[in-house]
């Protein structure tokens, strides 16, 4: 029922239908919808909607169980970009390339946060457009 669940979540993902993720997820029971497989989609619907914050409090409610897990700390680092949080996105970016070292993406991110928090310095923290 589980792996059918997530390949269902993650079908949708492939769909861009990040508000039916979290309608679905809405549904589930709380002791499913309260795992962490559960819980990491949900933070990467409501980041890919936006919603970073919220996104963010979502992962760090599952800090424990993600520590060794690449795609949290891409996600935590995504979410920290979103809200221009460059500083603490950076080393988020580089622990996930440092436990999938063939994640090109999370060492792309780690560059981009290097270069937009010595913008943001250099223009006294009034934010980064790209």
């Amino acid at each position: 029922m589980e792996q059918e669940l997530l390949a269902e979540l993650d079908r949708l993902h492939r769909e861009n239908n990040h508000k039916a993720i979290l309608h679905r997820i809405g549904t589930l029971p709380q002791e499913i919808r309260e795992t962490y497989d559960i819980q990491s989609r949900r933070a990467r619907a409501l980041g890919n909607l936006g919603e970073y914050a919220e996104a963010l409090e979502v992962l760090e409610a599952v800090r424990k169980e993600g520590e060794q897990d690449p795609l949290w700390w891409y996600r935590t680092g995504r979410a920290l970009f979103g809200l221009d949080r460059f500083r603490e996105a950076r080393p988020c970016f580089l622990q996930a390339e440092k436990l999938d070292p063939s994640d090109k993406e999370a060492g792309y991110f780690a560059a981009l946060c290097a270069t937009a928090s010595n913008k943001q310095g250099k223009e006294g923290g009034k934010g980064n457009k790209f």
